[in-house]
């Protein structure tokens, strides 16, 4: 009798498979979407952890550095160049905008950035390649010759000396970086802030962001709060950046998934809740010859959920293993995390396993004599007409 259950299994092999395939599917979906919206995450900290900068400036009303794109009044900035608040130097003007440049003749998403090498706000060093060469002039005049140079994310498949248009400039690739990408993989583009105000503003002399060091003795929150309060400009700290990134560019955008992930186990349960019960339905005959030899509710149950279990187990596994195979050959970047995976997969196993439990509690009340004097006719029973029996 201990390999009863594994006996029935491989009599009704073919509905086995096809429940253990639907789940695997399930997971490897629900997974997957998890894995997107980890990468999301991942790619929206990745250029602002790399500046090294701890205070982000934008202007008054933009919502923040990243969330919209106002152009800073200079103004505004005088104070800033002598603050005891920041480290000395520190004071970085950056140009960050999204921007759809011409690449091997197809327009393709980008994100400019524009920096000055020896401040904050860009790579210092390249994979491939070499810097692009900077401004002379740390003034501006619009005549002044600047280098139409720029450096690119290995990722864009481009090569050193190559052209690509951006608005109605040609600017040559001559160094490429590495995992300095935006959310969604969207490349970033680095170039002097020179050639970031010419190609992307007309050579209109200003930038949608400052960023700076606090100093050492000064907590960014503080500095933030001191600068956010003048009025005239809006100051967030690295981590108040980051969260209002993942906000604007993942959480938001992704409700949908996240309420589509929720639906996705709620299908898993049903999926083995409806096959379960359909199954049991067909076993009506043979539990009750089990139940007329002696086999008790909980035997019978324990050997039905034996087989539930096992296929939720196998199910999950696969779409486990299915969904890291699946991450690796995506076109954009996922990244499936392990502990995160562990929780769904054991969520999932709880959900199929509880609905092939109610299933099964409503077979196992079926009275033996049904197994004598009943008829299955495509999984269902039917009783054949009543007879009397006396106490005699």
């Amino acid at each position: 009798m201990k390999s009863f259950f594994l006996k029935d299994m491989q009599y009704r092999r073919a509905r086995v498979v096809l429940t253990a395939i639907g789940i695997t599917v399930l997971i490897s979906l629900i997974l997957l979407l998890g894995g997107i919206m980890n990468g999301m995450r991942i790619q929206a900290q990745q250029y602002v952890k790399s500046t090294g900068a701890d205070i982000w400036i934008s202007a008054e009303g933009s919502g923040g550095a990243f969330i919209g794109f106002s152009l800073l009044i200079e103004e505004n900035m005088a104070p800033l160049n002598a603050s005891r608040e920041l480290k000395e130097g520190s004071l970085s003007p950056l140009i960050f905008a999204q921007a759809r440049p011409i690449v091997h003749g197809k327009s393709t998403k980008a994100i400019v950035v524009g920096y000055m090498t020896d401040k904050y706000g860009g790579p210092k060093q390249v994979v491939d390649g070499r810097m692009f060469e900077a401004s002379e002039f740390q003034d501006y005049r619009p005549e002044d010759p600047i280098p139409l140079e720029v450096i690119v994310d290995e990722k864009m498949d481009l090569e050193i000396g190559e052209q690509i248009t951006i608005g109605t400039d040609s600017v040559r690739v001559v160094g490429k970086t590495s995992s300095l990408m935006f959310v969604l993989d969207t490349p970033l583009i680095f170039m002097d802030v020179r050639v970031a105000q010419k190609v992307l503003l007309g050579n209109y002399p200003r930038v949608n962001m400052m960023i700076a060091k606090a100093n050492e003795n000064m907590e960014p929150e503080k500095v933030a709060a001191f600068f956010d309060a003048s009025g005239d400009i809006e100051a967030r700290t690295m981590n108040q950046t980051l969260d209002d990134i993942i906000s604007y560019y993942v959480d938001e955008p992704m409700k949908a998934v996240q309420f589509l992930r929720v639906m996705l186990w709620i299908v898993a349960g049903l999926l083995v809740g409806m096959i379960t019960y359909v199954t049991m339905l067909e076993k009506t005959q043979e539990i009750g010859v089990l139940k007329a030899i002696g086999a008790s509710n909980n035997y019978v149950m324990t050997h039905l959920l034996k087989q539930v279990a096992l296929i939720s187990v196998a199910g999950v596994t696969l779409g486990f293993c299915l969904s890291y195979v699946f991450a690796a050959a995506a076109p954009i970047f996922v990244a499936i995390n392990l502990v995160e995976s562990i929780i769904v997969a054991g969520i999932s196993i709880i959900v199929c396993c509880g609905s092939g439990y109610l299933a099964a509690r409503k077979v196992i009340m079926v009275d033996p004599l049904i197994a004598f004097r009943g008829e299955i006719d495509g999984g269902m029973f039917r009783h054949s007409p009543t007879v009397a029996y006396s106490d005699a």
